[in-house]
């Protein structure tokens, strides 16, 4: 594959999306694709960790005219300059950005554009000029691929593009060597070796749904549940959901912030929550599964796709705490149905979340969009 040259293009991320591109661009360039990476500064040096030329793209979060406009100035002398046989755009805000910039080419690479979140339903003025400008770049789109089947459908509605043009591919992810329970359960602060443990990682960000998680697990102790909930990641909610904890006595909770290689903490957690209010797919729910952990998750986005209800976890209405702390409780109290729960939910991540099925259904969207414009001058 090294014949040819792809752009991949990136916007501001964090968490799952962070952790998906990154994973996709060291397996592009292990299975011999030339890669070269256009994004911002806070992403380079983890890129470059990928053996692969970074360079300096000012792109930002949100609509802010001036600096857009710079960062399609700066991908326009980019694609000028040098010979790219393609151009992957990864989230919303490189998806416009990218594709105003190849709009200015007399003669373009094929685009493949990757949505990796929800669609969430938003009104005012701006969303429906950019829902506008979407559905007319979208016919300039070689390619839309969406990390959920869900996504898919979300992305068809609103932005209305040729069916044809849309595929699904899958987060994937490869298994992670676990700590022994003793020395995980030591890194998590957990106060005694048989105490149950209830944990989740993610942003610290509302969508995630951790004011949720927080008020469930309130209602659990009021019960008389024997257990503790351990929050990783960080986040701008971070403080706020601090001080929600401190309500209920944060003996019980604890906030690690972020942690290098969480997954291998899973051999001390008996329960891993989910309670996300919109997700694309989720990348922790199936490092979960893949450590053999039950997984409760949130009924929405992609969620459904990862977590099969009553077979490999259990999904519950979003924002309710109360249907959160039933589940968790109805799992907390029956160790043999978390661990059906949880080697059930191993086998389907091996089956259909690995790394390896990611990069190889990328490379034959690669393959075939280069396929159909090759020899084709626009």
């Amino acid at each position: 594959m090294g014949e040819f040259h792809v752009l991949q293009v990136l916007r501001p991320m964090q968490g799952g999306m962070r952790r998906h591109v990154l994973d996709l661009i060291a397996g592009l360039v292990e299975a011999g694709v030339r890669v070269t990476v256009a994004c911002p500064p806070e992403l380079r040096r983890e890129a470059e960790l990928s053996g692969v030329p970074c360079l300096p793209l000012e792109l930002v979060d949100g609509v802010q005219l001036r600096k857009d406009v710079r960062a399609i100035r700066q991908l326009v002398q980019l694609m000028r300059e040098q010979s790219f046989q393609l151009v992957h755009l990864h989230g919303a805000k490189a998806g416009l950005v990218g594709r105003l910039a190849l709009s200015r080419l007399s003669i373009r690479p094929p685009v493949i554009y990757t949505v990796h979140n929800q669609v969430l339903p938003q009104g005012g003025m701006v969303k429906r000029v950019l829902d506008r400008v979407e559905r007319l770049l979208a016919v300039e789109t070689d390619r839309v691929i969406t990390v959920s089947h869900r996504l898919a459908r979300d992305v068809q509605m609103q932005h209305r593009g040729p069916a044809w043009r849309a595929v699904t591919i899958h987060n994937g992810v490869d298994p992670v060597p676990m700590m022994s329970r003793e020395h995980a359960r030591q890194i998590l602060g957990c106060e005694g070796a048989d105490r149950l443990v209830i944990g989740a990682i993610g942003r610290m960000v509302e969508e995630k749904g951790i004011a949720t998680l927080i008020e469930a697990f309130a209602l659990l102790l009021t019960g008389g549940c024997d257990a503790e909930l351990v929050l990783i990641g960080d986040g701008p909610m971070l403080s706020h959901y601090q001080q929600q904890a401190g309500k209920i006595g944060l003996a019980r909770v604890r906030f690690l912030g972020d942690v290098p290689q969480a997954g291998r903490l899973f051999s001390a957690v008996d329960v891993v929550v989910q309670p996300s209010y919109a997700e694309g797919l989720g990348i922790v729910p199936i490092e979960a599964m893949l450590a053999g952990c039950p997984v409760i998750a949130s009924d929405v986005g992609g969620l459904p796709e990862v977590v099969v209800h009553g077979e490999t976890g259990l999904l519950v209405r979003p924002r309710s705490a109360e249907e959160l702390a039933d589940a968790i409780r109805s799992l907390l109290q029956n160790a043999d149905r978390r661990a059906q729960l949880g080697a059930a939910g191993r086998r389907r991540a091996e089956l259909h979340f690995s790394k390896r099925a990611m990069i190889e259904a990328t490379l034959r969207e690669y393959r075939e969009v280069i396929a159909k414009r090759q020899g084709v001058l626009l």
